[in-house]
């Protein structure tokens, strides 16, 4: 009798065994995969990991994908023949006949040839009558099926009731998108630094790596703020160490000297140096000096030549070259006639703009770290707004901050803003109709020419200063001065929304 009967019939029960590993094979996968899903759920309300459809997603990817993997574990999975055929009289209960047929046709065992084929044939009918699928199931484990039943019950509330800690995930989203923001800017920063030809070379690499820095710790998302910031500052202090001090300080003694003058011929020059900028000054200064329409006046010559002496006197201490310079072009302003005053005026526009060309690199780098600062604020103010957004012990009392925000208005004489509390908050009514009525006017007393000093409550000596006109002078004077230090961003931001507060 051939040996293809026999070989047919065990790669048979092989196939059925096959299909019942898979099955099982695939329970398990299921019950991995929520077994995970359970332990990832209780992480993500102990600390802020995932979002809840973060973890649905991941469910609904995990269950059939560890099925599968179950499933192709379980029929590919390599059984050796022995452990096959004694697994088969087993539970076929053959009584090991299909393990003694295969070991009489592979000759492992010998006897005589009569109770060979007597042996092989009763073996072949049992095989052919019975049926393997009791014996092997194309289904999974009753173990299996209970624990995915357990671990289902138990995920489902899980992942149904809230998760305390999605909000500190929103918070982190909101300041990892603030950092990406800030990182596009940095990086439009280190392209205009790179092209720019005012620059040297050792002090642009020097720049932009200190901006490259800056900008590799915005991209990390693992950075914490406060190294974001902490990043932020030291870029801006390395810039700061790359300034010329000599042509900042020519410009700073500069705006400084500026005229102090009310005569409109003058103002604008006086307003470009005390801004810093040395090029809208030269540029005035040209202009005067070739005139387009009605040449200047004798009289408003002069005015410009006091201005000159009054800056060459304030410079003589600190740039007592430029200070000469000045004197000398008030003198052939003062000397001289139309001609000579035109090449006057143009000699000091030539000098403003020198001085211009050698602050170039500082204005750029100064540009540069103004942008940090913004940066910094910004960051900032999403840091702030990201932890008010948090519940926290703030809303437990605010009922009790209210009780004490009346009880010291109350204490006060009066509601709203109390000028001695450091606020920023705009003023109350009564405030506002005190800065109406009798504070649209601010008193600026001057000292007495001799004598004993002037009182100056009820006085009508005092100068009298529309308190528009000394809110805008103060406000532009505070904002320059916030673009040229390096101030930290909480005390900018105060500046900024105290300044705000009074124009409201």
């Amino acid at each position: 009798m051939p040996r293809l009967p026999l070989h047919r019939e065990v790669a048979r029960l092989t196939q059925a065994l096959r299909r019942h590993s898979a099955a099982v094979g695939a329970g398990w996968g299921v019950t991995g995969v929520l077994a995970t899903g359970l332990l990832l759920a209780v992480l993500a309300h102990l600390t802020p990991l995932w979002y809840r459809q973060e973890l649905l997603r991941w469910l609904a990817i995990g269950l059939p994908g560890g099925a599968a993997l179950g499933a192709l574990a379980g029929w590919v999975w390599p059984v050796p023949l022995p452990a096959r055929l004694r697994r088969f009289d087993s539970r076929l209960q053959l009584a090991d006949r299909l393990t003694t047929a295969w070991e009489l046709e592979t000759g492992q065992i010998t006897a005589p040839p009569e109770m060979v084929r007597e042996q092989r044939t009763e073996t072949l009918l049992t095989l052919r009558s019975v049926d393997s699928r009791p014996a092997f199931p194309p289904r999974p484990t009753k173990h299996a099926l209970w624990i995915t039943v357990g671990l289902g019950l138990l995920l489902l509330p899980a992942m149904l009731l809230p998760n305390p800690q999605e909000a500190a995930l929103d918070r982190q989203a909101a300041l990892q998108q603030a950092a990406e923001a800030e990182a596009a800017r940095v990086e439009q920063l280190i392209e205009t630094l790179a092209e720019n030809p005012d620059l040297d070379a050792e002090t642009r690499e020097a720049a932009l790596k200190a901006l490259q820095e800056a900008l590799s710790t915005l991209q990390d998302p693992r950075a914490t703020p406060e190294e974001r910031q902490t990043a932020l500052t030291e870029a801006e202090r390395q810039l700061a160490a790359l300034h010329a001090p000599d042509a900042e300080g020519r410009v700073r003694h500069l705006a400084e000297a500026a005229p102090l003058t009310t005569e409109d011929v003058v103002r604008p020059l006086a307003e470009a140096l005390e801004r810093g900028d040395l090029a809208a000054a030269a540029a005035y200064l040209n202009n005067l000096a070739t005139p387009q329409g009605q040449p200047l006046s004798r009289e408003e010559v002069q005015q410009l030549a006091d201005a000159f002496a009054q800056m060459a006197d304030s410079l003589q201490d600190t740039e007592p070259e430029l200070a000469q310079e000045f004197r000398d072009i008030a003198n052939e302003i003062y000397t001289g006639d139309a001609a000579g005053a035109q090449a006057a005026l143009q000699k000091a526009a030539e000098t403003l703009s020198e001085t211009h060309a050698a602050n170039a690199p500082n204005t750029a780098l100064e540009a540069a770290r103004a942008q940090l600062q913004s940066a910094q604020e910004r960051l900032d103010a999403s840091q702030g707004q990201t932890a008010s957004d948090q519940p926290g012990p703030g809303h437990a009392g605010e009922g009790a901050g209210q009780d004490g925000q009346s009880g010291a208005e109350a204490g006060s004489g009066g509601t709203g803003h109390h000028e001695d509390a450091g606020s920023s908050a705009p003023y109350g009514p009564e405030a506002a109709a005190r800065l109406g009525e009798h504070g649209g006017e601010i008193t600026l007393p001057r000292p007495a020419a001799s004598g004993a000093p002037q009182p100056t409550t009820g006085l009508q000596n005092p100068a009298r200063v529309p308190y528009g006109e000394v809110y805008a002078t103060y406000a532009q004077a505070a904002e320059a001065q916030l673009s040229r230090r390096a101030l930290p961003p909480t005390l900018r931001s105060y500046v900024r929304e105290y300044f705000s507060a009074l124009g409201e």
